[in-house]
């Protein structure tokens, strides 16, 4: 097994997006959802996280992507012809090993993290206007905010208790789900509450089905 016996060297140069190749060995997938804020976000403040390539192993003149194919992605949709990229010199097994870390370090949010990051937006910025930047609704935007300074959640007509709801599941598993959710309500409601309401039908005929 090969290994890091030096630091490898690390240039931020601006190449080409169509010199970039993805890695056949990429295993991460982005959500509609996500890649849609990605996107949103780069629009907006240009900025994004350099690319990781390296020299492509088979094709002059070309790089390989080994972090950042969603990025590229949507650097292409926006449209942007180049790409800041970081260069690692890197071998085969080593482009494995960074396909494996690089891609898999991101997680769920933070609640209490995303807030203060919401607190301190808030002051300048509008939660409309936030809700536009960043995809999230503006009510998810204010209660946030509210968490954040400890202070009452705004109140909505029916004034209800929110409460968060996590689980994983396989790729597979999601888009039967995503199906289920497609077919079991269509309203002009927010896509949030299209999705409970989903989720409340297919729950209430599950329990229905099952109590009989």
């Amino acid at each position: 097994m090969s290994t890091f016996k030096h630091p490898p060297q690390q240039t931020i140069v601006s190449l080409p997006l169509s010199k970039l190749h993805p890695h056949p060995g990429n295993a991460n997938r982005m959500s509609k959802d996500k890649f849609a804020k990605l996107v949103r976000h780069i629009r907006h403040t240009g900025q994004y996280e350099p690319i990781v390539v390296r020299r492509h192993p088979l094709t002059d003149g070309a790089w390989q992507i080994l972090n950042g194919h969603h990025r590229v992605r949507a650097l292409k949709q926006i449209p942007r012809s180049h790409a800041d990229c970081v260069v690692f010199c890197a071998d085969d097994e080593q482009a494995r090993l960074y396909l494996l870390n690089l891609n898999r370090l991101c997680g769920r949010d933070n609640l209490y993290k995303k807030a203060r990051l919401i607190e301190q937006l808030c002051r300048t910025h509008s939660s409309r206007e936030l809700a536009r930047w960043i995809g999230d609704s503006k009510t998810s935007i204010e209660k946030l905010n509210a968490l954040s300074q400890n202070q009452p959640l705004p109140k909505t007509d029916a004034a209800p208790v929110l409460l968060p709801m996590t689980f994983f599941m396989t790729e597979a598993q999601h888009a039967m789900i995503t199906a289920a959710f497609d077919k079991a309500t269509q309203t002009d409601a927010p896509r949030s509450q299209r999705r409970i309401g989903a989720l409340m039908r297919i729950a209430q005929d599950f329990l229905e089905k099952n109590n009989r």
